[in-house]
């Protein structure tokens, strides 16, 4: 992120131009804000529209990105080709990159692997369910945002029924994270997202890129693809298992997005936000664990009701008395929805918080206990749609429930789906702070 300069607009479109967020080879992106959200501003370089079928061909492309709808991709939310300059607008996603974040914390742990992966491929089923192929996906364009990985920059994407731009000699993206059919010259598919994101996995689970790196030159790069296999020693299984998948040669042979996201749900993997800290095994361990302790509380208040009954002498009058009456107080209690970097706080004896998403279908909301899903006083949840706590481009959940002092922490999930085919998972916990 950077300062503006002197020469960068103050206001494009609909959008207050606050700092620039980077350039590229279609243009200088800004971070914008209209009041109510955050955005990145691409400005789009004039070359690229000189003539009206240039410009028209962008505004078919931004129609159909327009389509793209998904939790792990920046969508598009505002875009005008026909103003001077011609500007796209998307959500603006704030979090590193996972070039950035592998190049200065190291490859990531297989818990926040396998997030990653679900993230990037759920993205690219929503992008080609759309008909659209990115042809650039590579750690840079992956933003790490603490609801999960993003999935950025369509500068070169197009329609996969636009054939005029699949030509022979057309090249576009970056040679190290290309496919083998990129090189060869023979029809461009979804699959060239596959095999790149086969490659985006592997640097993210050892730090390298199984072809070279960005700066080897072409023919070398273009080798390894074509000829080699990736070194898998360092990966564990199911990296191994997902990776293979998708570094099929032949793209006949290549899992898709959808095949790959099916494979990971098979193998029992809980999927949170990046910025969770909890596993599918540290998930099922804990709710061992509650279940458990639930357990043992229960015998052991079941044994002393026994000895009672035996021993009704060993209770003295005064252990047995009715307890003086306590003040009223007011409960505290405290959301936390994991992924947020701050719980929600208030006062009373009922609670609410809401989540933010989009495409929610309405019927396929679930909210339960983890370790009780049968508890009495299950919180409920609502969709609104236009609702002002998350705009109007977006979908509200409002989650609203009782607190419950006996037991200071109740752990929750709210599940569902959109009208896209994803999947949405939410866990929260819910705590009286008194």
């Amino acid at each position: 992120m950077e300062r503006l300069r002197p020469s960068d607009p103050e206001q494009i479109g609909p959008w207050q131009i606050v700092n620039r967020l980077g350039s590229g080879g279609m243009g200088i992106v800004y971070m914008g804000n209209n009041g109510t959200r955050a955005a990145a501003v691409k400005i789009v370089r004039e070359f690229l529209l000189e003539d009206p079928s240039s410009r028209a061909r962008l505004s078919r492309e931004v129609a159909i990105l327009k389509k793209i709808k998904g939790k792990y991709v920046a969508e598009i939310v505002g875009a005008d080709i026909d103003s001077n300059p011609a500007w796209i607008a998307t959500n603006y996603v704030d979090g590193p990159s996972l070039k950035t974040l592998v190049d200065n914390e190291g490859p990531l742990s297989e818990a926040k692997w396998l997030e990653l992966a679900y993230g990037l491929m759920s993205a690219l089923h929503a992008v080609h369910e759309a008909g659209v192929i990115h042809r650039d996906v590579k750690p840079s364009n992956i933003l790490m945002s603490a609801t999960g990985p993003k999935l950025i920059d369509f500068g070169i994407s197009f329609s996969s029924d636009a054939t005029s731009l699949t030509k022979t000699g057309m090249v576009a993206g970056t040679p190290a994270w290309f496919s083998p059919e990129q090189f060869e010259g023979t029809q461009i598919t979804g699959a060239v997202d596959n095999f790149a994101a086969g490659t985006v996995l592997y640097f993210a689970a050892t730090g390298t890129n199984p072809w070279g790196k960005d700066d080897t030159s072409v023919a070398n790069t273009m080798h390894a693809i074509l000829n080699k296999d990736a070194d898998f020693s360092a990966l564990s299984e199911i990296q191994r298992e997902v990776i293979t998948l998708l570094h099929k040669k032949s793209p006949k042979e290549r899992s898709t997005a959808s095949e790959i996201l099916s494979r990971l749900q098979e193998r029992g993997t809980s999927f949170g936000s990046l910025a969770g800290e909890e596993t599918l095994s540290k998930s099922r361990n804990f709710k061992s664990v509650k279940i458990f302790a639930g357990v043992a509380v229960l015998v052991i208040a079941l044994a002393s009701l026994y000895f009672l009954r035996l021993n009704p002498s060993s209770v003295s009058p005064s252990e047995v008395a009715s307890p003086s009456p306590s003040p009223i107080r007011e409960i505290q209690w405290s959301v936390q929805i994991v992924g947020d970097s701050k719980p929600k706080e208030g006062v009373g004896s009922k609670y609410s918080t809401f989540i933010c998403d989009q495409g929610v279908v309405k019927e396929s909301i679930q909210l339960k206990e983890l370790t009780n899903p049968i508890a009495k006083k299950q919180p409920t949840a609502q969709l609104l749609t236009g609702d002002a706590r998350c705009g109007k481009d977006f979908d509200t959940i409002l989650i609203e429930g009782e607190v419950d002092e006996a037991k200071k922490k109740r752990d929750y999930i709210l599940a569902g789906s959109t009208r896209t085919g994803f999947i949405i998972q939410y866990e929260f916990s819910v705590s009286v702070k008194n």
